[in-house]
């Protein structure tokens, strides 16, 4: 990215930051399981897909209440791959079958083990012990997108979301090398991390808040660039 320099790139970071803090301030309110449930579906159909596409898809699901259902059974799946072959009658989603089998699997797995997805929330002992066990028991859900769950539902803002606008930032300000490939394992994903929450203290917001500006700035800037080409 040639016509942004790093400390360019790292002032409108910056700048951005208080802004969504104050955005995360006013919106702060307890979400009931139907939302919680809402804000994991669309992580989950997030892989490999635009975000926007997975949230029409995760509303789609949530309108006809399947996740909700007082007699969950196995014909889960096939109500979840008919709705997502064309959310909101739109664009299709492109992995129907093998996100509905994921988000069928991770449904009775929170119910088998805590009742809740709320309860999960609250009786594990830190955000990262809930990001773990999703990224462990949540077939689909890798430690980006379960950090992005735990962001957007407001339980940590010290998780890193370390999608490839944000791997990009850190290869231009020297945290990453132009060689170095993204994270594939939970150790990776961690080491990156750390260098993305020291980099986060040294300008004096929370990784969780940075790395939410980083994918603000860097879209734009990508944008920019893109229609001076």
């Amino acid at each position: 990215m040639k016509a942004f320099s790093a400390a360019q790139l790292s002032i409108a970071v910056c700048a951005i930051c208080p802004d969504i803090e104050s955005r995360i301030a006013m919106s702060a309110e307890a979400m009931g399981e139907r939302r919680l449930w809402w804000e994991l579906s669309a992580c989950v159909l997030s892989s490999q897909v635009p975000y926007v596409l997975a949230a029409d898809a995760a509303s789609a699901i949530d309108a006809r209440g399947i996740l909700h259902e007082r007699d969950f059974d196995d014909e889960l799946t096939d109500h979840l791959t008919s709705i997502l072959r064309n959310p909101g009658g739109g664009r299709s989603y492109r992995f129907p079958v093998a996100r509905a089998q994921q988000l069928a699997v991770t449904k009775r797995r929170v119910a088998d083990q805590f009742g809740t997805l709320g309860s999960l929330l609250t009786v594990s002992e830190s955000p990262n012990a809930v990001r773990r066990w999703l990224v462990e028991s949540a077939p689909g859900l890798g430690p980006k997108q379960a950090s992005m769950f735990l962001r957007n539902v407001g339980a940590s803002y010290q998780l890193a979301i370390l999608d490839r606008h944000v791997i990009d930032y850190m290869r231009l300000i020297g945290l990453r090398t132009a060689q170095s490939k993204p994270p594939t394992t939970m150790k990776q994903y961690q080491r990156d991390e750390e260098s993305m929450r020291d980099h986060a203290r040294d300008l004096g917001f929370p990784v969780g808040i940075l790395d939410w500006a980083i994918w603000i700035v860097m879209r734009v800037a990508k944008r920019q660039e893109g229609a001076r080409i």
